[in-house]
């Protein structure tokens, strides 16, 4: 037999555990500045490009309503056609309700970068308030703001907070839905049954989680409406749950046929299929092994804080809701299981994504209100208890702590309430209406205080994951892969867009694989079509374009295209066939084009980008003059002396070239002590000279190089980096990947000339704790790399710490 029920929270006259003025106004105090730091994280860099990395999926969204708007149609198609997309081209494998939400906004504010993450913007600076509102009208304010505070300090929210994709649409709306669910059960208003069908169907029109959590949501319901008795969660109101449970099944099972359908006739409901399969597959091993494998992604993401808090947070929930039979304490388990569902069952996603466990972060905020609300009972308790021993004093004697001649602080019940003023009106409660009961507000606020310690702990990890999702596109160290963040590449192609000849759809632009197409490449074009991994032309190019980066593509290849067309060269990125709008001269031959870097002013660092230098594209007669003597075009010296380090080592090379030595000497001397020295020798004549150290929105290591000679065999010069020890106050072990850092220079070693200089550049994208950058020449293909001499064996040479 089930023992009675504990009394249920009192509650004022809207139905919300009632609560102090204190309490309710410190909670929303926290919950707004909570939200203002959210807001501010997420709408940083919200209009500048996307570029690569998880991110450009922001890109592919806007892709795809561009598509919707272009073309009519009501599928998601993300590549862009030159004709009307068939129902064939739909991509089927989630809902498409983020897809038609952004071409609403972009049919409001027109074609933008700021419109792939607008909607994800607006969604996560919503979050804080409706997890308060939920934790508040479940528990009570302190709760709602622990709730607030906990989710925005993750690393994992702050570090998607901008990501237009699945996961923040889904959490924000669900919450929403589960906030109409409380507010009907406490106070059977419509409006409320209103807001929740409209929360979980919009939640479910953004992803598969959400039909999760309804699902479990309704089982619990008809569990505990239909199935139990009514002394184990109590009474009901009937006729109100009643609708709101038949219009959320309905909503839910009219809204999967609606897709069922959609996809059936598009004749991709197997193509979804087999994507559930592929999600699903993964690793293999012992969950507890996978766990394991997986350990920095989820330290990185949540902290060892947070997950020990998680995990006791699962107790306490699963206690409260055995022990205090309250219904409402069922929520953080649901979100803990949808969000379990979502990270264990589709395993190949959770390998290759670091976001894949977003949802934890919502049952973490959630358990969060539960655990300050349990500490609040048990100090209330404790509070209860000195009461009752200062009242059992000794007959005659005054109660403790009570002023001469007045009633005891902590008066019993018939005394005046805690923290209400003479007279005054009831706390928390509308004007005019008494307090049903108030607790008193110290012991709630003495809990969340309490709870603020460990996510200030959280944040010292959460601000630099911030910077270092930013800077990745989301990828954080991609196991060791190499990470570009197609800063400089976007700019080329935002740059090249207006000057191809032709309409987006009539004059497609192909690329070849060393371009590593992404969305937010295709999406830099402007709405080009676009063709990637295309092989090199064998007689002219697309009549848009085609474009190469010449850092990935093979030194032979390099020179079938030199000598066969025209090159626009920009950097290390070639156009060929691009038109005279991408030329200044009319001279056949490479026309080279260079970067001018510049630092972002505060605005431009906040709005735009503070992760990426401000780019201006400048023809560059230096760089022309090296690429054409490099492949045997006739080149002219510039004119004008050099100025910057990059245009002295060209400058150097042509002295060698003109046979002047002496002037050779003399720049090699001012180049020389613009270095920090390296002085590492390989055995086929190549040195390391030196390097340069620019710390700025993005830092860049520039390697020197004194070649010895065309390489014997296709060469790179290679950067890792490996994270020695792991950063101060961070409870975040360190990374324990070697990560790829160095990108090949924009001419191969294979055509590099004895005694020139060559430089590169490697972009820097720090890790947390201190990281150690190393250099060496490898083998990109068969053949045997350069090894270093007087070096004790030394495969490879430190050039950079950073800590």
């Amino acid at each position: 037999m089930l023992p009675p029920r504990l009394a249920p929270h009192p509650t004022d006259l809207r139905g919300l555990p009632a609560a102090s003025r204190r309490e309710a106004r410190a909670a929303l105090a926290v919950t707004a500045l909570a939200t203002a730091w959210f807001a501010l994280a997420a709408a940083w860099e919200m209009f500048g490009p996307v570029l690569a990395g998880h991110y450009a999926s922001s890109a592919s969204v806007g892709i795809i309503a561009e598509n919707m708007l272009r073309w009519k149609i009501p599928g998601p198609v993300w590549e862009y056609t030159a004709s009307r997309p068939a129902p064939g081209m739909y991509y089927c494998h989630h809902p498409w309700g983020i897809f038609w939400t952004t071409a609403a906004f972009m049919k409001v504010l027109g074609r933008h970068d700021v419109v792939c993450r607008l909607p994800a913007v607006l969604l996560s600076a919503a979050t804080p308030p409706l997890l308060y509102a939920l934790g508040r009208s479940i528990y009570r304010p302190a709760a709602g703001a622990a709730a607030a505070a906990a989710f925005v300090v993750l690393p994992i929210t702050l570090s998607f907070a901008n990501f237009n994709a699945l996961e923040v649409p889904v959490m924000a709306w669900t919450l929403l839905g589960l906030f109409g669910y409380v507010r009907l059960l406490q106070t059977s208003r419509r409006r409320y049954l209103a807001v929740s069908a409209l929360g979980l169907a919009l939640g479910m029109h953004a992803d598969w989680p959400a039909f999760v959590l309804t699902g479990g949501l309704l089982a619990f319901g008809a569990i505990r409406a239909y199935l139990l008795p009514r002394r184990v969660f109590g009474p009901l109101p009937e006729r109100g749950y009643a609708a709101w449970w038949v219009l959320t099944a309905s909503i839910a099972a009219l809204t999967a046929a609606l897709y069922l359908a959609l996809f059936q006739h598009a004749g991709k409901l197997g193509d979804l299929l087999t994507s559930y399969g592929l999600r699903s597959s993964g690793n293999a091993e012992p969950l507890s092994k996978v766990l394991e494998s997986r350990r920095y992604w989820l330290e990185l993401s949540f902290t060892p804080i947070a997950i020990a808090a998680g995990k006791l947070a699962a107790i306490v929930c699963a206690a409260r809701l055995a022990l205090l039979r309250r219904e409402h304490d069922a929520l953080p388990l649901l979100y803990l299981a949808t969000a379990t569902v979502q990270y264990v069952v589709f395993r190949q996603g959770a390998d290759i994504h670091i976001f894949w466990p977003h949802y934890f972060a919502a049952y973490f905020a959630l358990a969060a209100a539960a655990l300050v609300d349990t500490g609040a009972l048990l100090l209330e308790r404790a509070a209860a208890a000195r009461r009752a021993a200062r009242i059992a004093t000794p007959s005659g004697g005054p109660a403790l702590d009570a002023p001469p001649g007045g009633p005891a602080l902590d008066a019993p019940p018939g005394g005046p309430a805690l923290d209400a003023p003479p007279g005054g009106p009831a706390l928390d409660a509308p004007p005019g209406g008494p307090a049903l009961d108030a607790p008193p507000g110290g012991p709630a606020l003495a809990a969340l205080a309490l709870w603020l310690v460990p996510l200030a702990a959280i944040l010292r990890d959460g601000v630099p994951a911030l910077r270092y999702a930013r800077e990745t596109g989301g990828r954080f160290n991609e196991r060791g892969h190499l990470i570009d963040s197609d800063g400089a590449k976007t700019a080329f192609l935002r740059w090249l867009a207006p000057r191809l000849p032709g309409t987006p759809t009539d004059a497609p632009v192909a690329m070849h694989e060393s371009m590593k197409a992404t969305w937010a490449q295709v999406w830099a074009l402007g709405g080009r079509v676009v063709a990637p991994n295309r092989p090199p032309p064998k007689e002219a190019p697309p009549r848009g374009a085609y474009l190469v980066d010449a850092r990935f593509m093979l030194d032979r290849d390099q020179a079938s295209l030199a000598q066969r067309f025209d090159v626009t060269a920009v950097g290390p990125f070639w156009a060929l066939g691009a038109g005279d709008g991408a030329r200044t001269s009319p001279a056949s031959g490479i026309e080279a084009f260079s970067f001018r870097e510049r630092e972002p002013g505060l605005l431009a660092w906040y709005l735009v980008s503070g992760t990426e230098p401000e780019r201006e594209i400048v023809p560059d007669p230096f760089l022309t003059w090296e690429l054409r003597t490099h492949f045997g075009q006739p080149a002219e010296p510039p004119a004008a002396p050099p100025e910057t380090l990059e245009q002295k080592r060209i400058a150097h090379n042509m002295a060698l070239a003109a046979g002047d030595s002496a002037r050779a000497a003399a720049i090699f001397g001012e180049i020389s002590a613009a270095l920090a020295p390296i002085g590492a020798r390989f055995d086929d004549g190549t040195e390391l000279l030196g390097t340069t150290f620019h710390e700025g929105a993005r830092s860049l290591l520039t390697i020197f190089v004194r070649a010895g000679g065309p390489a014997a065999s296709d060469v790179v010069l290679a950067v890792r980096s490996r994270v020695v020890e792991s950063a101060p106050l961070s409870t975040t072990m360190a990374d324990p990947v070697v990560r790829e850092v160095g990108l090949p220079t924009a001419i191969s070693p294979q055509r590099w000339r004895a005694g020139f200089l060559y430089a590169d550049p490697v972009p820097i994208r720090k890790r947390p704790g201190t990281e150690v950058f190393w250099a060496s020449l490898t083998a990109r293909e068969r053949g045997r790399a350069p090894r270093l001499v007087d070096r004790g064996g030394a495969s490879e040479v430190e050039v950079l710490r950073l800590r």
